[in-house]
C-alpha cells in the first residue's frame, strides 16, 4: 500500500466509524492472502459500499469507479489518491475505447498478485434484489489467466446489507462467500469463449446471491423482514435487537421458503400475511417495537440500564451543550442535503457523507475565525476549531443515548401503564408468532420430505 493508500484507508475507517453506530464483519477468514483476487459485491449505497470494501477488507483493493467520477472536484481527489481504474461506461455517453486501457491496468493489478475490487450489476441501485451482472468481470479474469496460464485468480463474492442503509447511526453487515476459482471456464477457452464467459457471469451469480438478500419486491421484503423479527424469540427479559449476521440467517430461510409456500399454500399464506400487516399497525400505532412487546422487563435490567445511560448521559452532556452550538448548522445542512436527494435512496447516504466533509470543516473554520476575530486572540480560534469534532462526536453519541432511553423509557412506561392494552398486544404477538413458526415448521417438514 502506498502512503495515501494507508491515509485513505484510515480516513475510510473514521468515516464509517462516525456513520454507522456498527459494521460487522462475516466471513472474512474465507479470503485466500496468498493468491490474486477479485471482491465483487452488490452496490445499494453508492460511495458508501466502496467505503465499506476498503476499509474492512484485510488487503487494499484497487477499485474499478465509474470514468465519470474523475469529472467531480470533490470526489476525484479521493479516486485519484485511491488508484482507481476508471471503467467507461455506454450509459454515461463515454469513448468505451478507454475500457482497453482499463482491462490492461487490472490484468497488470492481479498478474502482479494484487487484489482488485467492483460492483459487476454496473450501476448503484435501490432494488430488492442483485440485479444482472455484466460480463466485464468475467472477461477481465478469463483475459488475467489466459495472458498468464496458472496465475490462480479467485474471485471473492462481499454481500452489503444494511438495516437502514439512508440513515446516520444505522448498522451495515460486510458478508464474505466463499471464493470462486475461474480454473473451469479458463480451460475452455477464456474471453475467446462466449459460452465460458457466461458460466463464470452466472457462478458468480450464484456466489453473490448467497451473500446477499433478494427478494421478489418491497413488499414481500417488509412482510419477510416483519416475520423474521418475531421467528425464534418467544419471549425476552428486555429489548434487544439480533445482530445483522443473525438476522441475514434468518432472512435468508424466510425468502428461500416464502415464494415455495405461496405457490402451495396461498390461502395460509395470506392469512399469516394478515396477521403480520394488523399486529404492524398496532406498534405503529402506539409507537412500539416488537422487542419492547416481547420483553418481561425484570427490575434488575431494568435498574441497571436506567443507571447505566444516566450516567454516560451526565458525562457527555457538558461536551455535548458546546458540541450542539458548534455544530448545529453543518447538521442540519446535512439533512437538508439528505431530503434534497431522498428520491435516489442508494445516493443519500454519500450525499450525508460528503456533505458532511465539505459543510463541518466549512462551519469550524467560519467559527474559529469569528472567535479569533472576537477576542483578538489566534489561540482562541484554533482551540474553537479543534473543539469543532471532539465534541460534536460527544454531541453525536449524547444525542444517540439520549434517544435510546427516552425510546425504551417510553416504551416501559406504557406497557407497565396501559396493562389491558400490554396484554392484548402480548395476546396479539404470541398469535402471530405461532403462525409464523407454523409455517415456517410446514416449510421445513416439506422440504425434509421431498430431499
Amino acid at each position: 500500500m502506498t502512503p495515501a493508500e494507508r491515509l485513505l484507508r484510515a480516513f475510510a475507517r473514521l468515516v464509517l466509524k462516525i456513520f454507522f453506530r456498527r459494521v460487522e464483519v462475516v466471513g472474512e477468514e474465507r479470503i485466500p492472502l496468498d493468491r490474486p483476487l477479485v471482491f465483487v459485491a452488490n452496490h445499494v449505497n453508492g460511495l458508501v459500499d466502496a467505503a465499506l470494501l476498503v476499509g474492512t477488507l484485510p488487503v487494499w483493493p484497487r477499485m474499478l469507479a465509474k470514468s465519470t467520477l474523475w469529472k467531480n472536484p470533490i470526489i476525484r481527489p479521493f479516486v485519484e489518491g485511491a488508484r482507481a481504474i476508471p471503467v467507461y461506461r455506454q450509459q454515461d455517453k463515454v469513448d468505451t475505447a478507454g475500457n482497453e486501457q482499463m482491462f490492461a491496468a487490472t490484468h497488470e493489478v492481479l498478474i502482479a498478485g494484487g487484489a482488485i475490487a467492483l460492483f459487476p450489476e454496473g450501476k448503484s441501485h435501490n432494488e430488492p434484489m442483485l440485479q444482472p451482472l455484466k460480463t466485464g468481470l468475467a472477461r477481465i479474469v478469463l483475459g488475467a489467466e489466459r495472458k498468464h496460464p496458472g496465475l490462480g485468480v479467485r474471485i471473492v463474492p462481499v454481500g452489503l446489507t444494511f438495516d437502514e442503509k439512508e440513515s446516520f447511526r444505522s448498522r451495515a453487515l460486510v458478508q464474505v462467500g466463499d471464493p470462486i476459482d475461474p480454473a473451469p471456464e479458463a480451460e475452455t477457452g477464456g474471453t475467446e469463449n462466449s459460452a465460458a464467459v457466461r458460466s463464470l457471469t452466472a457462478r458468480v451469480d450464484r456466489g453473490m446471491k448467497e451473500v446477499t438478500l433478494n427478494y421478489p419486491s418491497w413488499e414481500a421484503a417488509w412482510l419477510i423482514g416483519r416475520a423474521a423479527e418475531l421467528y425464534g424469540r418467544a419471549e425476552l427479559e428486555v429489548p434487544t435487537g439480533r445482530k445483522l449476521a443473525d438476522h441475514f440467517q434468518v432472512h435468508r430461510a424466510f425468502v428461500e421458503g416464502y415464494q415455495d409456500l405461496c405457490r402451495r399454500y396461498p390461502e395460509r399464506v395470506q392469512a399469516v400475511e394478515g396477521a403480520v400487516r394488523e399486529y404492524d399497525r398496532l406498534l405503529k400505532a402506539f409507537g412500539l417495537r416488537d422487542d419492547q412487546v416481547a420483553s418481561a422487563y425484570p427490575p434488575n435490567p431494568v435498574i441497571r440500564f436506567v443507571l447505566t445511560t444516566v450516567l454516560r448521559l451526565l458525562i457527555h452532556l457538558p461536551l455535548s451543550v458546546v458540541g450542539t452550538i458548534l455544530n448545529i448548522v453543518p447538521f442540519w445542512l446535512v439533512r437538508l442535503v439528505g431530503w434534497l436527494v431522498r428520491r435516489s435512496p442508494d445516493q443519500v447516504a454519500t450525499y450525508k457523507v460528503f456533505g458532511g466533509l465539505i459543510l463541518y470543516p466549512l462551519a469550524w473554520l467560519v467559527e474559529a475565525i469569528l472567535a479569533a476575530r472576537w477576542a483578538e486572540n489566534a489561540w482562541l480560534g484554533a482551540l474553537v476549531f479543534l473543539a469543532g469534532p471532539l465534541t460534536g462526536y460527544a454531541a453525536m453519541l449524547f444525542r444517540e443515548q439520549g434517544e435510546i432511553f427516552w425510546n425504551e423509557a417510553r416504551a416501559y412506561l406504557f406497557l407497565r401503564t396501559r396493562r389491558r392494552l400490554a396484554t392484548e398486544l402480548k395476546a396479539r404477538r404470541d398469535q402471530v408468532f405461532r403462525e409464523v413458526e407454523d409455517l415456517s415448521v410446514l416449510y421445513l417438514r416439506e422440504s425434509a420430505t421431498q430431499s
